[in-house]
């Protein structure tokens, strides 16, 4: 019998593509569900029949039959960031990318991917970071950038409306999240800077940073974090160069744990369920798991040889095989691992 509450243990499965391309100048894809239940993984590729007149598009992939069901294009350059959001009210699915040349477009993706917004940024760096807040009817846009520390909030109806983050010079940003502050009826977004975590409360017309975590110079934060629930809590579990992790009570505005790991590398963080957090060491090539009724203390260690300093890792719900993992690491190729302990029948066939 399969016990569904067993410590996750993943396998390597398949190579769902191995383009070279995939995923030209960033490790970061997404996945989604469409409107008929079919899981679609999200990856940006660029063509190189004619290296003269190079398309950057970004592939929609059906994940049950690895076959493209449709072609994203109209990026000028590579695509450094491909993300994914739903509309919590209307339930629409919408997909935000940006690219080397600062060209930002939003894709309604629940309307055969039409674009909605695109805007070129006069960057001095390279737009890294991007995500949507949905407030009533209107959509906002999240730019940030790697080297400038510029972060701004775009109004999609009205491209002459921005609204500058404070405090983001010279942070240079590596990752960008969103908290919704249920008790306040606030949204937040959390930028994850070189030495700082930056909190800021966003309502249309005004945005406020009220909150900023310090570290040393030792420990600069990378590109892992995620919010997340805890029974009743709001949390930030965040890492840092030398193995560093912090769970940051987001209500509260205060860290409840802390350890440091020696000779790992973190960069993706995944809520598996109710017990388990994963945490990829792409220096050791293998998955931690954190459990989080313990105090957060390392469960297993999963050795996944076939990583090839995968950084990014995403769990999705295979067709086939139940829930998964998938990563993608220096070798450009999107990898899936099957958790052992909840294959599908299908998968022992």
């Amino acid at each position: 019998m399969v016990n569904f509450n067993a410590t996750p243990n993943f396998k390597f499965k398949e190579i769902v593509t191995e383009k070279r391309e995939c995923l030209a100048s960033t490790y970061q894809f997404d996945c989604y569900k469409d409107k008929d239940g079919q899981t679609i993984l999200i990856a940006p590729f660029f063509d190189i029949e004619n290296p003269q007149d190079r398309i950057h598009h970004i592939s929609l992939i059906n994940l049950k039959n690895k076959e493209e069901v449709r072609k994203l294009e109209g990026h000028k350059d590579r695509v450094l960031t491909a993300r994914y959001f739903q509309d919590p009210k209307t339930k629409n699915d919408y997909l935000i990318s940006a690219d080397r040349k600062h060209n930002v477009i939003v894709w309604d993706l629940t309307n055969e991917g039409k674009k909605i917004y695109e805007s070129e940024f006069k960057y001095d760096s390279f737009i890294y970071s991007v995500l949507l807040i949905f407030e009533e009817s209107k959509i906002f846009a999240v730019v940030s950038t790697l080297g400038t520390g510029e972060t701004y909030v775009c109004d999609l109806e009205d491209k002459n409306k921005k609204y500058d983050l404070k405090d983001t010079k010279d942070l240079n940003i590596y990752f960008l999240t969103y908290w919704w502050d249920d008790k306040k009826k606030e949204h937040n977004i959390i930028q994850c800077g070189k030495n700082k975590i930056l909190i800021s409360q966003f309502r249309p017309g005004t945005v406020n940073s009220n909150y900023n975590i310090q570290t040393d110079d030792k420990h600069p934060y990378n590109l892992g974090g995620m919010v997340f629930k805890n029974k009743d809590q709001d949390l930030l579990i965040t890492s840092a160069t030398y193995g560093l992790i912090k769970v940051i009570d987001l209500v509260q505005k205060k860290e409840i744990h802390s350890f440091t790991l020696e000779d790992v590398f973190f960069y993706s963080f995944i809520r598996w369920n109710d017990h388990y957090i994963l945490l990829n060491d792409c220096l050791q090539r293998r998955i931690l798991v954190l459990d989080m009724e313990d105090n957060y203390k390392i469960k297993s260690k999963v050795l996944c040889p076939e990583f090839f300093f995968d950084r990014f890792i995403k769990k999705v719900d295979h067709p086939l095989y139940g829930e998964s993992i998938l990563s993608v690491g220096i070798d450009w190729k999107i990898k899936l691992f099957v958790n052992r302990n909840i294959s599908r029948p299908l998968d022992e066939k």
